[in-house]
Order: structure tokens, then sequence, then C-alpha cells
């Protein structure tokens, strides 16, 4: 009798492992958001990593993923877990180089109220949306 409560008592402990092992807690990710305006739309570039994790200039403004328009950057942001950090970068990354040719781009953040409907969207989705 006290074998078979013990050998019940195994199992039920091992369906409870083997069923709490099979869900995915979610993992927190943070994500560094760099916004810059030109010629006359707001440009977003959004780079997984840590807030202090530095990226290059041609990181930031070239090449894929760069998103044109709010709407391109909230369709991005729904791709997100819940959960994600999302740090928005005033400025870029503290020596960062810079190309000596051309019109270097300006990064900063849009209007408050831009900002506002922003963050709010990202409230919703469960993402927090931290200024710097």
């Amino acid at each position: 009798m006290l074998l078979k409560k013990w050998i019940v008592t195994v199992l039920g402990i091992l369906v409870i492992v083997s069923i709490g092992h099979g869900r995915s807690s979610p993992s927190l990710s943070s994500y560094n958001l760099y916004s810059w305006k030109e010629n006359g739309h707001w440009h977003y570039k959004l780079l997984e990593g840590p807030r202090d994790q530095a990226a290059t200039y041609e990181e930031i403004t070239s090449g894929a993923g760069i998103l044109v328009g709010t709407s391109k950057l909230e369709s991005q942001l729904k791709r997100l877990p819940k959960g994600t950090v999302v740090f928005w970068q005033s400025d870029a990354p503290a020596g960062i180089s810079r190309p000596a040719t051309g019109k270097a781009k300006s990064f900063k953040h849009p209007s408050r109220k831009r900002i506002q409907g922003i963050k709010t969207f990202c409230d919703k989705l469960g993402i927090t949306l931290s200024l710097t």
C-alpha cells in the first residue's frame, strides 16, 4: 500500500514538472530605438541589445530595418514579446563616429504628442518604452 502511494506521488510530481517545463516564460529582452527626421518623415531603427550596447552610425542609419513612419514602427513593435523594454535614444551613442563626408543624420526624439502616442501603443502591447 505504501509503495503504491509512493509511485502515485512520484508520477504526479513528474506530470507537474513536465507540464511546467513545456511552458516557456517570456524572456525579457531589450531594444534600442533611434529616430531622426529626414525629408519631412520620421525614420526609426530598432536594434536588439541592452541599453549600453554600442551601435555604429552605419548600423543605425543604413541597411534593412529602417522604418519610415510611425505606422511602420508600430508594426515592428507588435512583433516584440510582451515584457520587452525599448530604450528610445535621444542622441547617438557616445563615441560614435559619424561619416566625414555627406550630411550626418541628427538623432532626436519627435514631438511630445508623437512620443505619447507611441508610448500609449507600447503600453497596450505590454512593452516598456523608456526615453533616454
